[in-house]
């Protein structure tokens, strides 16, 4: 009860973020080109898919549509991730740090909860907000889709809370820079590094990293690093296998949630060994 109430707390924060309106504003427009400009059109040959009036397509029969529907819903859900990366990390990382600045730690610790219940109630409810905004991104272009071309896809609807799953994989990693440093500055800055240095480093090892050296301890060493961190990217091009309606590899979430909370486990003890 103590956790969901300063996940509502936090949440009503969150939403209060300029930064998170921004991330809103875009979905909405993206929404409003979608449900104003796309169409489809049946003809003797097949359904044509139209955006503002003009053909994007060749006549497709039902499969074909319903393979061209799910690449454009995979490519506008990338771009969603990223901006929930960007825009999300703007918007909740001074959520903790915030909450550890003398005399509102005081406050929080001055009650009946725990540091770690702290810690959980406030990247949780920064995790929310950013559902939120997933959820109302991903149903409405899914509604909207779907009453334009009659293509309902579940995959696409379930992808949702696999990409506020990916975000909260991530959020681990910004728990413990807040915890350790209570910067904002420094959460973002790190954030950022390991989103487009160490985790793009990782990812792509095979053609980067390993390339330094080739000894077998060199790579091992690297290939640890891999699976100690959350592997987002992995994440996200399985989120994209889904949608398509392609194999699935469900490993890199597992792993994933592990590693999360290995890391989430550090913060929570980083901070209990805090003095304020």
């Amino acid at each position: 009860m103590k956790i969901l109430t300063l996940v509502a707390h936090t949440f009503r924060e969150g939403v209060a973020k300029a930064t998170l309106w921004v991330l809103a504003g875009i979905s909405t427009l993206i929404l409003i080109l979608v449900a104003f400009g796309f169409s489809t059109e049946t003809t003797a040959n097949g359904i044509v898919l139209m955006l503002f009036g003009n053909a994007t397509s060749p006549p497709l029969e039902s499969s074909q549509l319903a393979q061209a529907i799910a690449t454009m819903q995979a490519t506008l859900a990338r771009g969603l991730m990223g901006g929930v990366f960007l825009f999300g990390l703007f918007a909740t990382a001074g959520i903790i740090p915030e909450a550890l600045e003398k005399g509102i730690v005081d406050l929080y610790l001055s009650k009946p909860i725990a540091r770690w219940e702290l810690l959980a109630g406030k990247s949780l409810g920064a995790v929310s907000v950013m559902l939120a905004n997933i959820l109302y991104f991903v149903g409405a272009l899914w509604l909207v889709v779907g009453l334009k071309a009659g293509v309902w896809s579940l995959q696409f609807l379930a992808s949702a809370l696999l990409m506020a799953f990916v975000f909260a994989c991530f959020y681990s990693i910004v728990s413990l820079l807040a915890v350790v440093s209570r910067n904002i500055g420094i959460v973002i800055i790190g954030a950022f590094l390991y989103l487009f240095v160490v985790g793009a480093a990782l990812e792509t090892r095979a053609l980067g990293l390993y390339l330094l050296s080739g000894s077998a301890a060199y790579r091992t060493v690297i290939d640890g690093l891999y699976y100690i961190f959350p592997q987002l990217a992995g994440m996200q091009n399985q989120i994209t296998a889904l949608i398509l309606d392609q194999e699935t590899d469900w490993i890199p979430f597992v792993q994933s949630l592990a590693s999360s909370g290995v890391i989430f486990a550090g913060a929570a003890a980083v901070l209990h060994r805090k003095d304020f």
